[in-house]
């Protein structure tokens, strides 16, 4: 029983961390187009997309442990 609710909660953890990651790095994009260095502006979308990703995370098993 552990090993499967280790196994949902890493899945969450990839799930949320991939839709981070691609919007950060569209959001960062679409900034280099139009404010800076496009690699830079990348790099860093990704990046604070990963902690956006770890944040949506903790939301939801914050709201699954209430109910």
């Amino acid at each position: 029983m552990g090993e499967l609710k280790e196994d949902k909660n890493f899945e969450r953890l990839l799930e949320c961390m991939a839709r981070g990651i691609l919007v950060g790095g569209s959001v960062g994009a679409i900034a280099g187009w139009f404010f800076m260095d496009i690699q830079r502006a990348l790099l860093l979308g990704m990046l604070v997309g990963c902690i956006a990703g770890l944040t949506m995370k903790n939301v939801r098993d914050k709201r699954d442990h209430e109910e």
